[in-house]
């Protein structure tokens, strides 16, 4: 007889062990699908924009050590076009720049509105810069001077 209550006290303590477990996994499953939702898209978010200003900021050191060659490596096809038609200067007296404004546009681009010292800083002005994404990399699209 003291075999079967022994019998019946294991089995009760392996169904609850049983139930506590698949609590235990749905407790983490659930955990796993918020963080899904919410974090990794969030995350994703933050490395997408580390990105972009990443090559903006590689634009603008090219731009301040007057390196033309890799400079023009950054720009679409538009952007080269802007240039060529003098709507904005690829090279100048420029000594240092600030970003003061970001905005993401879509899902495959962003606004920049760069501040640039010229001239050791005794000068500036504003270009808002539109960077887009092509084939899993991001270009300057467009440059426009503020104003």
């Amino acid at each position: 007889m003291a075999s079967e209550v022994d019998k019946k006290g294991v089995i009760k303590a392996m169904t609850l062990a049983i139930l506590l477990a698949f609590l235990g996994i749905a407790v983490l499953g659930w955990q796993y699908r918020r963080i899904e939702k919410e974090e990794i898209p969030a995350l994703e978010e933050k490395i997408e924009q580390k990105s972009v200003e990443l090559v903006l900021e590689k634009f603008m050191r090219s731009r301040i050590e007057k390196n033309e060659i890799e400079a023009m490596f950054y720009l679409t096809e538009g952007a080269v076009e802007q240039k060529n038609k003098g709507e904005f200067y690829l090279l100048d007296n420029f000594a240092s720049f600030q970003v003061i404004n970001s905005e993401k546009i879509d899902e495959d681009s962003y606004h920049y509105a760069v501040k640039i010292f010229e001239n050791g800083g005794l000068s500036t002005f504003v270009e808002v810069i539109r960077l887009i994404k092509i084939l899993d990399q991001y270009y300057i699209d467009s440059v426009q001077i503020a104003g």
